[in-house]
């Protein structure tokens, strides 16, 4: 599907309800930027911005854009000029309804508990960030945040965890199997909370296999992407949820139940699509996964000490 037609198409403005949203933040990173000191620990939260290109159309020249980032830096209270005290990078995409104002809580609590800085990328539309939400621009946008985490923060590719949630497990799928074709180093790993196999998967059980074959261009094959990746993957999903059913995290785990990489399924009992306790739902079996990778993988995670 060319970019043009990505460009104008209409289930777009479905997929992506949140850019029609006002933004809960502005450019300065007003409310959640500042500083909070736990312990030794300084968890300084900030605005960034990255210029990225989004590739043109058939009809459009590409276009050089801004990124904001949401950016949670984890820094040692005591020596402020000194080493940072994160073990690594999470690059965070949130999911389609919120804005990076809206999870920076969330960043701030992954940050804390899995002892990392945190990267949660715009995306275009969304918050303060100019342009529009499509395949590709969204994938631009949270690449740009990786290239934030190895190319301003200094975090070596195996140091990187990816992490996606709802309609942002997609593009996380998408960059982590572009990072594994470009890199002979690959993330540390991927978590995919509430993952779809594929746009057009979600949209045949929602609208009907003709409606989504007619209206539902082809995004973000993850089923795909996660044959692509031998990075460890865990797949988080309540088995309860209404808007993306859990058969696709267990297709997803199916599919790569005979790869060489970990890929492991964590179901969250009696939780929906949004009604988790982030802590203990996600970030826990997250921590918990980390560790396993660590301990059972080879040398490209030993160097993520968790």
């Amino acid at each position: 599907m060319s970019s043009l037609w990505k460009s104008i198409d209409p289930v777009d403005s479905i997929i992506f309800p949140g850019a029609r949203m006002k933004s809960t933040y502005d450019e300065d990173g007003t409310p959640f930027a500042g500083e909070l000191v736990i312990g030794d620990v300084v968890y300084k939260t900030l605005l960034l911005s990255l210029p990225c290109l989004v590739p043109g159309g058939l009809c459009s020249p590409p276009v050089h854009a801004t990124a904001p980032c949401l950016v949670v830096l984890r820094l040692d209270a005591t020596r402020p000029e000194g080493p940072c005290k994160g073990r690594g990078v999470i690059v965070y995409a949130h999911g389609n309804a919120v804005d990076i104002g809206a999870v920076a809580e969330e960043a701030k609590a992954m940050s804390h508990h899995l002892h990392c800085h945190v990267i949660v990328p715009e995306y275009p539309g969304y918050g303060v960030a100019k342009g529009k939400p499509c395949e590709d621009t969204v994938d631009v946008a949270v690449y740009a945040a990786v290239r934030l985490a190895t190319e301003v923060i200094g975090a070596p590719i195996e140091r990187v965890v990816m992490y996606g949630r709802s309609i942002g497990t997609g593009p996380i799928a998408a960059a982590s199997a572009r990072l594994d074709m470009m890199a002979r180093s690959r993330p540390a790993a991927m978590i995919l909370q509430s993952p779809f196999t594929s746009i057009n998967d979600f949209a045949r059980e929602r609208a009907g296999r003709l409606l989504a074959w007619l209206f539902v261009s082809e995004r973000w094959k993850t089923r795909v992407n996660l044959t692509r990746v031998q990075t460890p993957t865990l797949l988080i999903h309540g088995d309860e949820d209404k808007v993306i059913s859990i058969e696709h995290s267990r297709q997803l785990r199916r599919i790569t139940s005979f790869a060489a990489k970990p890929c492991e399924l964590h179901v969250q009992k009696g939780r929906g699509h949004n009604d988790f306790d982030f802590v203990l739902d996600v970030l826990k079996p997250a921590g918990e996964f980390l560790r396993r990778v660590r301990s059972h993988t080879g040398p490209h995670t030993t160097a993520f000490a968790w």
